[in-house]
């Protein structure tokens, strides 16, 4: 090795304390999940705090309890910056890139900091990851195996990217009385979440999650084709489900006027909605995280692709199929759609 190569081994092996930053959306916190276990595995000895939005922090707390869960915004009274310098970081590794996440990164004196190359934030990083490894644009790889980069650029070998198995994690978080008590949860469920999965559970199979959260209106789909589908898989003989999140109340509208027998799941927490995906048999939706969290659940999936790209978002794996419609525009990553028809979603149809 050359002396820098020999300086960096040394280093690493007194890393003691890891931050690991990986904000904002839910499914890319869940396809870096493979990549956080792999430091775990690195760095045996060393204590790994990952930062996450403090709605994601019970789920990440629950299904990766080898890491100390960092929720942002911090609660009231904190002085984040401070912390961060306090704990004496041997190691950040800085997964969301922004103006704001690199500052952390560099106020954080930490010896090894990790980023993407991308314009002056690339400044707070003294390890530089190119987000594009081969810095061509048009090339298109899976997103998990992105994540990986960072380890790699530090010398670490880790296998290809395969999703992580959160199954017994999640089985070790909800290991409690499954019924409804009298009081306000049973176990880690509420009461109406607990009390609506013992009828749940006697539901026929094939049980099927339909979940069409967009966070981008582009991303949306058709409420009619959502409602053929579903009384198709009636007729095929499979149980559907809708599955909404908070904020929905106008899709779900839309879909019991088209269908007023279809039918939802109540609301849950992300802990309840993992519990939920285990009981089913297929997940179909957009490309969002709780399609995200059910393979890493290892429950197959067909995802409906538009402006994302299937190539990036969705795991080689033939239980995880990608459905598209392949207009010449698409994918654009552009979070709301110029065209006034939307065909590359409005063009998908339930068949």
């Amino acid at each position: 090795m050359s002396g820098p190569e020999v300086q960096r081994a040394q280093r690493l092996s007194a890393v003691r304390r890891i931050l690991v930053v990986r904000r904002k959306a839910l499914g890319d916190t869940l396809v870096t999940l493979p990549a956080l276990l792999a430091m775990v595995q690195a760095f045996p000895r060393a204590r790994i705090d990952l930062v996450v939005d403090r709605p994601f922090a019970d789920l990440f707390t629950n299904m990766v309890r080898e890491v100390k869960v960092l929720a942002w915004p911090p609660a009231p009274g904190i002085s984040w910056l401070r912390g961060i310098f306090a704990a004496h970081y041997d190691l950040v590794i800085d997964y969301m890139g922004s103006p704001r996440t690199a500052r952390w990164t560099a106020l954080s004196g930490a010896p090894l900091r990790v980023g993407y190359d991308v314009g002056l934030r690339s400044l707070a990083y003294n390890i530089r990851v190119a987000r594009n490894r081969r810095g061509d644009l048009s090339l298109r790889q899976y997103a998990g195996e992105a994540f990986l980069d960072p380890l790699r650029a530090l010398g670490i070998e880790v296998a290809p990217w395969r999703s992580s198995d959160l199954r017994p994690a999640l089985a070790a978080a909800t290991h409690a009385d499954d019924q409804p008590s009298s009081g306000r949860t049973a176990g880690p469920f509420s009461a109406t979440y607990a009390a609506w999965r013992a009828g749940w559970q006697g539901a026929g199979h094939p049980r099927v999650a339909l979940m069409f959260s967009a966070t981008w209106s582009a991303k949306g789909w058709v409420a009619q084709e959502a409602c053929r589908l579903y009384a198709a898989l009636v007729a095929a003989g499979a149980t559907p489900l809708f599955v909404t999140g908070p904020g929905e109340e106008a899709w779900t509208a839309r879909i019991l006027a088209i269908a007023p027998g279809a039918q939802f799941a109540p609301q849950t927490t992300l802990l309840e909605l993992a519990d939920l995906l285990t009981n089913c048999d297929l997940f179909v939706g957009t490309d969002c995280g709780a399609r995200h969290l059910a393979t890493g659940l290892q429950v197959p999936t067909v995802t409906l692709f538009g402006p994302t790209d299937a190539l990036s978002w969705n795991p080689e794996d033939p239980r995880h199929v990608s459905v598209r419609t392949g207009e010449p525009c698409s994918p654009c990553n552009l979070a709301s759609c110029p065209l006034p028809d939307h065909p590359c979603m409005r063009q998908l149809s339930a068949d």
